[in-house]
């Protein structure tokens, strides 16, 4: 019984997860393939996508260049086949009946493969052509493929629950497509700036650019030293909201990782003393983003590592005027 029930489940997975997939990678390939081959250029924004080229019959270089693109269009093309093979299984527990199985199918794949090459050809300047073929092919899977690997329950649950079932899981799977175009609360931007103070009897003061709260802040301590630039980015979405302003003061090296909470607006002036970083004032309210710093890797020359939120990479720096390493 065991056996028989994997089976059924591997069987729902490759006809839905990876059928579909490769169906609508391979498929819009080879119709950009075929589009060019008739004088289309479907890709490319030089000169630019449409009628460039001239009716010809593709060599092996060209039908390699656009069957690499099948694997992209699959890879993402499997987010939403896991959907249509959770869609299957909610299908088959319910019941449902044929006609309603391809119309489900049809319309849901049809949006999916057409969301998923779209993604993909943002990146190459992708033409029409390739998110419309890819919504045929989607549509055609899910009227006439679909449906096979959907597994009727040989004993079919009360209406009133195939009907719940059904409804609540096409809407979430329709919202869970769509929810990419809603609108989304506005990500303010964040300004950070690092700077090193080394001994010295200079006052230390906010550059032009701060403003009064973080100026204040930084008289408040009444810190002298000679200041060295160390990095210093504005980073956000751009979508007009108050922005975040950010000063990190290190009065000594940067010897261990460090990650410092952002405040949820307004503004906040982290300095380094005894290898702990104190907020000036405390930050009550937080931002999900936070602010990574890691000792530097240049083998002469004092510096640090910084990231803010998630990016994948640090930006390392050394400060200036330089240090050496061990003052």
């Amino acid at each position: 019984m065991r056996t028989q029930l994997l089976k059924s489940l591997g069987r729902s997975f490759a006809g839905t997860v990876l059928l579909f997939s490769g169906i609508v990678g391979v498929g819009t390939s080879l119709v950009l393939l075929l589009s060019s081959s008739f004088g289309y250029l479907p890709y490319s924004d030089r000169p630019g996508p449409g009628w460039w080229g001239r009716v010809h019959w593709p060599s092996w270089a060209e039908f390699a260049n656009y069957i690499e693109f099948a694997p992209w269009f699959a890879y993402l093309c499997l987010y939403f086949g896991l959907g249509l093979f959770g869609l299957s299984l909610v299908l088959g527990v319910a019941s449902t009946p044929r006609w309603l199985n391809r119309l489900l199918g049809g319309a849901i794949a049809a949006a999916a493969a057409g969301l998923a090459v779209m993604g993909a050809g943002w990146y190459f300047a992708l033409a029409e052509i390739g998110p419309d073929s890819a919504i045929i092919l989607g549509l055609l899977y899910g009227i006439f493929l679909f449906p096979r690997f959907i597994q009727p329950r040989t004993q079919p649950v009360k209406m009133w629950i195939r009907i719940s079932v059904v409804s609540c899981s096409t809407a979430i799977f329709l919202y869970w497509i769509v929810s990419p175009f809603l609108p989304k609360k506005p990500v303010p931007d964040v300004s950070y700036d690092l700077i090193r103070v080394t001994a010295g009897e200079k006052p230390i003061v906010a550059s032009a650019d701060e403003g009064r709260g973080i100026s204040d802040e930084i008289a408040a301590l009444k810190l002298r030293g000679d200041a060295h630039g160390g990095i210093g980015s504005i980073s956000g979405s751009g979508q007009g909201v108050p922005h975040i302003d950010v000063e990190l003061i290190a009065l000594e090296p940067i010897t261990k990782e460090a990650q410092l909470a952002i405040p949820e607006t307004g503004y906040a002036l982290y300095v380094l003393r005894n290898g702990v970083w104190t907020a000036h004032p405390s930050i009550l309210k937080k931002d999900r983003r936070t602010l990574t710093i890691e000792p530097g890797t240049d083998p002469h020359y004092d510096g640090g590592r910084l990231r803010l939120g998630k990016e994948t990479d640090f930006h390392s720096f050394t400060w200036y005027p330089v240090i050496p390493k061990g003052q």
